[in-house]
Parts: structure tokens; C-alpha cells; sequence
């Protein structure tokens, strides 16, 4: 007879508000979780699924209330336990697994002294058995060098490294259960499918049970043996894997279905509901925006050219080591061409974003290059105007919307503080221009006088893409715009960045890791290992039938969604 691990029995839990309401995060979901069951947990943001980890460690705000039900543990009710009695619970019972690893590590602890107090704290290892042990967990989530990162600060590491160096953390004492949140969120396809395939092998091997809260439905549909789906804190539809991804029954989950992108079929649109703003606004912003426009050149001749582009990286002599070099991009050339988007993908530490960074001047590339951006090498920029005329041309849409906008300025002053600095436009000018940009990529214009903290990831992602446009640039380099993003907000930005391409002209170079969004997206990719360019071409060749061994293996570390294949 199976053993149920943990039982969540019609959980409500809210959280007073101002009016004397009350917003239930989570309200009357029941779930159940075997030993050895790895079980999915899907849904927009906001859908409560994170509540429901929390909720099972006693991580709960002070000011949440369990209305109904409770979480049991291994036939412990721990939502009514006190904190002293998840002393035992947090870390040797349950690991958890952050979405974001840097807020998950210790800004001013090595990486080697923050696993060696996860394995003293939760098993019998003590001094070099612990640090023995802490290398070979390293191992096992893949991290490269393992020996050598325990002496580094999480600041020192790609995102890449910091999550699988949480995985290490939370998988240390072997606990029964492991809380998964968005653990792939910032891994290229290899390396999440090394780090997956290494969850799955010790649920196997050690009977562990696993919670998997994603938005990513193809890791859902390789390692999920069961499925939840949540929308406002209430379950929407429950089942084994395939019958609710294949063959889901209700209007929500056919949604979530529709916003997955396919990496075997390119499609005009995504189907997914929301509207974007005012229409006169929107026109408003657009008109602006065209009225800015500058000539992008002749058609057939590229937008950019890079030629030779390198880029090397010296690290510090210390006491103990000479002075080394790192070459994180080597002889890299291409073109882009105006209206086009060309797409970036490779591992982690490929040289992809470092690319974008030299173009728009955030790097100083090795001698020998050229690049050259509406017919001028950017090296001949010498006067004022020139280079700032340039620079408003060339923008980005980073990775991190919260860490990119400055959170002491509300989102309106964001968008256009730039143009305000430079003169381009009054108070009142920028304040119109905000708001007419907000309802361009789909907010209230009101919420131009919100703070960041008060907006979600993917609003801030949006506002990040309005304060890009506000310089009318002809070129945006898009660093990973998506990658925290879950599938129907994904789908909605992709919509509006294909929409916003045709009606104003941009060319984009779009670097992610998610080859089915690049498939998506862009009319040709460049694929890039070690700092090198292995294969290039039109995205229906390379990504379809690929030449180069290194690409098909990134296509098959890909999880898969096949809709079609049902079982």
C-alpha cells in the first residue's frame, strides 16, 4: 500500500486587508503526496502555489490566517505547530529549493561555509567529512570545479551555478520531501536536465517525495507523475500528467495549454486572453514613437555589423595564485539585418550576454574588432551628439526587471527619466509619455505612479520594455526577457514584442535559453559554446535539423510538451 507523505486538506489561508476584507491566497485546495511521487503544482503567478510550500514549513507572513484545513506532514498537522518545532523539520524533513538563489544565499558566506552549515546543522558529518561531503553534492548538481567554488562568494557565480548550489543545500541531509519553487528558472537546457535528472534519481533511489512548483509544463510533463493546477488559490483541475496536459477538461487549463510554445512549429500568435490599454493611448504612444523614427538604412544591407569580436577577462592575482585569463567570446562575427530578429542560444558562460554587452558598449571588446551600426564603425563616434544619438538608438531589455529598475522611482519616472535628463521632454510631456506607454504594453496608465515593489515580475518586465521604447530605438537587445516569466504572461509579452516589431519597425538580437521562445520569436539564431559561434542560420534549419553535434544535444537536453501525443 502506497504511503502518503504529506496531506493538504482544504487549506484556506488569507490575509487581512485594509478595508476589512479579507484576499484568500489559497482557499479550499486539497492535495496528497506520496513517497516517491513527484507531483506538479502549475498556474499563473498569484496562483497561491508558493503559499502551499510555505505553508508546510511554517513560513507563513505574520499576518496570514489558515481559515479552513491544514497541511500534515508524515501525520503531523504542521500548520499548527509552533516555530521551535520546525527545528527538526526545515532542511532534515523538508529542502526547499528557492526560485531566485541569490536571495536564497548568504551575500557575505563563501559557498563551502554555507553547505557546511546545511550538513552540520542536518546530518552527523563534522569538519573535513562535511566539507568531503559538501564537494561531492556539488558533484551531483553538476557544479564544475567543485573544490574550487567552496572558497567563492555567491556574488562570484553565474545564476546558473548559485541554483545549483541550492539544489546541493537542499538535497544534503536526503530529506523525505523537497520543495521544488521554480528550481529551473535560471538553467540552460543541459544543465536543468542534469540537475532534473538527478531529482528523479534520488526520489527514486531514496524514496524522497517531490512538490515541483513551475511554470515550465515541459519539465512538468517529463517528471511529474501527477498534476495540480491552481488559479487564485483554488484548484482548477487535478490528474496524472498526460491526461491533464494532453486531454485538460477545463476552459483555464486548455488556456495554460494553448501558451506553451513549440519548438517543432512556429505560430503567428499565441492564443491567451488580455487586452492592452486604452486604443487611443496606445495610438497616441505609437504615433510618438513613429514621429521619432530615424532611417534604419537601405533594405538588404545589415542594421549591425560585428566582425572579430573578443572578449577577455583577466582575473586577480591573490597571494596564492597568479593572475589569470578567461576568453568568454572568441572571433565572434555576424549581421542583423533592420526588422529582423536573430537569436542568441548556448549554456551558461557561452559569451551570449556578454555579446550584447559589447554592442551596446557595456564591455570594452579585445583589439581587433569592428562594429558597425547604420553604415558608421561606432569607433568613429567622437562628437557629443553622435555617441548619444547612438546610444538612445541601441537599448535593452534585461533579465531582471526588479533588479533593472530603480526602486525608489515610481514606474512612470523609470520610463522617462532618461529622456528627462537629457532635456528631450518637460514634466508634463513626460508624464503624458508615461502613461500612454503603459497602456502600449498593456497597463493602466494610472500605475505609472506605483513603485516597482507593487507590480509582479511580469509587469515589471512590461515596464522594462516601455522604458526601452521611450528612446525610439531601432535596435533593443533582449537579454532572457522571459525566463521568470510563467506560460501565459510569457506568451502575452511575446505577443505584444511580435506586435510592437511590426508596427514600429525594430530590429531585436534575442538571447535566451528556451529554444522553443527563440523558435518563436526569431527569423535566425546563432548558437554559441565557450565563446565561439558553432552553427548559424534561419531558425527553421538549426533548430529544426540541426548540423552540429553540440546543438543537437541542447535540443535533446530539451523537456518536451507534445500536446499531440497522447497516452
Amino acid at each position: 500500500m502506497t504511503e502518503h507523505l504529506i496531506h493538504v486538506e482544504d487549506l484556506t489561508i488569507a490575509y487581512p486587508m485594509a478595508d476589512g476584507e479579507k484576499f484568500r491566497a489559497i482557499d479550499g485546495f486539497s492535495m496528497t503526496v506520496n513517497r516517491g511521487q513527484i507531483v506538479g503544482v502549475v498556474g499563473e503567478s498569484g496562483a497561491g502555489k508558493s503559499t502551499i510550500g510555505k505553508a508546510t514549513l511554517g513560513l507563513l507572513d505574520e499576518n496570514a490566517v489558515i481559515d479552513t484545513g491544514g497541511v500534515s506532514l508524515d501525520q503531523v498537522m504542521v500548520t499548527q505547530l509552533e516555530e521551535h518545532a520546525f527545528t527538526d523539520i526545515r532542511g532534515n524533513k523538508v529542502g526547499y529549493i528557492y526560485q531566485n538563489p541569490m536571495t536564497a544565499l548568504n551575500p557575505v558566506l563563501t559557498i563551502g561555509e554555507q553547505i557546511v552549515e546545511a550538513i552540520e546543522a542536518n546530518t552527523d558529518k563534522r569538519g573535513s567529512a562535511a566539507r568531503d561531503y559538501a564537494i561531492t553534492l556539488l558533484e551531483q548538481a553538476e557544479v564544475p570545479h567543485p573544490e574550487e567554488r567552496l572558497s567563492k562568494y555567491p556574488h562570484q557565480l553565474s545564476g546558473g551555478l548559485c541554483q545549483r548550489i541550492v539544489f546541493a543545500i537542499a538535497i544534503s541531509a536526503k530529506p523525505d520531501l523537497i520543495i521544488a519553487d521554480e528550481p529551473t528558472t535560471a538553467l540552460d537546457v543541459t544543465v536543468q536536465k542534469a540537475v532534473l535528472d538527478t531529482l528523479v534519481k534520488l526520489t527514486r533511489q531514496e524514496n524522497i517525495a517531490i512538490i515541483l512548483i513551475t511554470h515550465d509544463m515541459g519539465v512538468v510533463a517529463e517528471m511529474c507523475d501527477y498534476v495540480y493546477v491552481l488559479r487564485h488559490g483554488k484548484l482548477v483541475e487535478e490528474g496524472p500528467t498526460a491526461q491533464v496536459l494532453k486531454h485538460p477538461t477545463q476552459p483555464y487549463s486548455r488556456e495554460l495549454m494553448a501558451a506553451i510554445p513549440r519548438i517543432d512549429t512556429k505560430i503567428e500568435r499565441f492564443a491567451v486572453p488580455g487586452g492592452l490599454g486604452k486604443a487611443e493611448d496606445r495610438q497616441r504612444a505609437i504615433d510618438y514613437l513613429m514621429s521619432r523614427k530615424t532611417d534604419a538604412g537601405v533594405e538588404g544591407t545589415p542594421l549591425l555589423s560585428v566582425r572579430n569580436l573578443s572578449k577577455t577577462f583577466t582575473n586577480n592575482a591573490t597571494a596564492l595564485k597568479a593572475a589569470t585569463d578567461f576568453k568568454a567570446v572568441s572571433d565572434v562575427s555576424f549581421d542583423v539585418y533592420p526588422g529582423e530578429t536573430l537569436g542568441i542560444v548556448g549554456e551558461s558562460g557561452s559569451g551570449k550576454s556578454t555579446v550584447g554587452r559589447m554592442i551596446l558598449g557595456l564591455h570594452k571588446p579585445d583589439a581587433g574588432y569592428e562594429i558597425t551600426y547604420r553604415g558608421r564603425n561606432i569607433d568613429d563616434l567622437k562628437s557629443r551628439a553622435d555617441k548619444l544619438a547612438h546610444r538612445q538608438s541601441l537599448q535593452c531589455i534585461f533579465q531582471d526587471p526588479y533588479s533593472s529598475l530603480n526602486p525608489r522611482m515610481t514606474a512612470g519616472d523609470n520610463i522617462t527619466y532618461a529622456l528627462r535628463a537629457h532635456g528631450t521632454l518637460t514634466r508634463q510631456e513626460a508624464r503624458t509619455l508615461a502613461g500612454d506607454l503603459m497602456e502600449l504594453v498593456g497597463l493602466p496608465r494610472a500605475s505609472a505612479r506605483k513603485m516597482p515593489h507593487a507590480f509582479s515580475g511580469g509587469e515589471r518586465q512590461r515596464i522594462g520594455i516601455a522604458r526601452a521604447l521611450s528612446f525610439r530605438p531601432d535596435f533593443i537587445f533582449c537579454d532572457e526577457p522571459t525566463s521568470a516569466l510563467d506560460v501565459t504572461v510569457q506568451a502575452e509579452l511575446l505577443n505584444l514584442m511580435k506586435d510592437l516589431q511590426d508596427q514600429l519597425g525594430l530590429t531585436l538580437l534575442f538571447v535566451s535559453h528556451d529554444l522553443s521562445v527563440v523558435r518563436q520569436m526569431c527569423d535566425r539564431v546563432m548558437v554559441m559554446k565557450a565563446g565561439e559561434v558553432v552553427e548559424a542560420g534561419d531558425c527553421e534549419k538549426v533548430l529544426v535539423a540541426p548540423d552540429h553535434p553540440y546543438t543537437q544535444g541542447l535540443l535533446a537536453a530539451m523537456p518536451r510538451f507534445r500536446p499531440e501525443e497522447a497516452s
